[in-house]
């Protein structure tokens, strides 16, 4: 029980940062500046449930993608987390803040594209959360009835992440009063530094893992041993 509440706490940190909260907050507030407000926490409402049901997709079917495919988990792992080094360096360094001409004129369209899709649930965030839930359902498979529970208390996880970004888009207002849109572009400046931290780990820990369980990289630790 322990293990399975820690794992998904783990996971709700983790996907949250993922989430990029303070860039997709200052997204939210530009693709939907003159809009209502009861207008706009209809669309954070409707993208939240746009994020869950991708995510849940990701999260369940990602080992079976994985499999159809003929992917390596480790080696999606690598490329996954140079993915988040990109875009993490795109969001230290800046990033494009749309203008009147981007905005639609009906603000419903926004909801799935671009704001659910690629904004919240992009190929990097999308990404790692294949690789968690690949890597608890083959633990479950390997495991026990307690690997199962732990596998869905991580999906757990990711709710609470998701909600709590909706959250953060339904108060989009209030936090636009209190902090001002500077203040929200530093922090998404500084969450890309904490993503170019998950996006090394995510590298490093795939690239070793490739080299323990590779006939290559087994190979490469002999040579590189003798």
């Amino acid at each position: 029980m322990i293990d399975a509440l820690v794992f998904a706490w783990g996971n709700f940190v983790k996907l949250f940062f993922l989430f990029c909260p303070f860039f997709v907050l200052n997204m939210f507030l530009s693709l939907t500046e003159g809009a209502g407000s009861a207008r706009k926490r209809n669309v954070a409402l409707r993208v939240t449930v746009v994020a869950v049901i991708v995510g849940a997709v990701s999260y369940f079917a990602g080992n079976a993608f994985l499999k159809l495919f003929g992917l390596d988990l480790e080696g999606f792992r690598i490329g996954a987390g140079i993915l988040l080094l990109i875009m993490a360096q795109e969001l230290a360094l800046g990033h494009e803040t749309p203008t009147a001409k981007d905005r639609p004129r009906n603000i419903d369209d926004i909801i799935v594209v671009p704001l659910g899709i690629p904004i919240i649930m992009g190929p990097a965030c999308v990404s790692p959360i294949i690789i968690i839930g690949a890597e608890a359902l083959t633990q479950a498979m390997e495991g026990g009835a307690w690997d199962w529970f732990a596998f869905l208390f991580g999906f757990v996880g990711f709710i609470g992440a998701t909600v709590a970004l909706g959250t953060l888009l339904f108060f989009a207002e209030a936090l636009e009063r209190i902090f001002g849109k500077s203040v929200i572009r530093i922090f998404s400046k500084v969450s890309g530094v904490i993503l170019m931290a998950m996006a090394a780990q995510m590298i490093a820990k795939g690239f070793f893992a490739y080299l323990d369980n590779s006939a290559v990289g087994q190979k490469i630790l002999e040579a590189l041993t003798a």
